[in-house]
């Protein structure tokens, strides 16, 4: 009989605290990825449910359904490196400063192939940035389904349907990503992103 790889963990449904610990590997990211994509992982790997991510993660009480902005003035950082187990300049990184809020697109912008290894960017989310630095196709903004546009914030909706559209359930990616099975970036995916990130969208 085949084990399941996650571990089967008991959940206070109401707050974001597990009996036995977390299930996130620090191995599982890639350069410069994004707050969202990163939740996704966690959410993926430990089943939680959306809506109590959104809501212990924000500063303050929120609705988890209308959700937090992906901002480092918005989140609880001491939280967010708790509960991910993550260094604070990766999740610095992940988050948008709150002044240049305006020059993000309030809409998740996202490359189909980045998002078939389960990579999303926060590069990906600047209007300035028109297509992947690493697969240069046009960034999507919404479901190639249905066409719905999911806000880029941290909602209970977003959060519970990882690469997925959360008004269809469609895929955004190519192919379905498997947090289990994750292998390094390759160096010449790394170097693309890594010089836009430092340049154009330098935080």
């Amino acid at each position: 009989m085949t084990l399941p790889f996650l571990p089967i963990l008991t959940f206070d449904e109401r707050r974001l605290s597990p009996s036995f610990g977390y299930l996130f590997d620090r191995r599982w990211l890639d350069p410069h990825e994004s707050i969202v994509s990163i939740l996704w992982k966690f959410v993926q790997a430990n089943a939680v449910a959306g809506h109590v991510v959104a809501s212990e993660l924000a500063r303050v009480a929120i609705d988890p359904y209308a959700g937090v902005d992906a901002c480092r003035d918005r989140l609880d950082m001491v939280r967010l490196k708790s509960v991910l187990g993550l260094p604070r300049k990766i999740l610095l990184e992940a988050l948008i400063p709150a002044q240049r809020h305006r020059a993000v697109s309030p809409f998740l912008r996202y490359c189909s192939r980045c998002l078939g290894r389960g990579y999303h960017s926060v590069v990906h989310q600047f209007e300035c940035v028109r297509s992947c630095p690493i697969h240069d196709q046009s960034l999507a903004t919404s479901c190639p389904d249905c066409g719905y546009q999911a806000p880029y914030r941290l909602t209970a909706r977003l959060l519970e349907t990882p690469y997925r559209c959360a008004d269809c359930r469609s895929r955004y990616g190519t192919r379905w990503p498997n947090v289990a099975r994750h292998l390094p970036m390759p160096m010449e995916d790394v170097i693309p992103i890594t010089a836009l990130r430092i340049g154009r969208c330098r935080f």
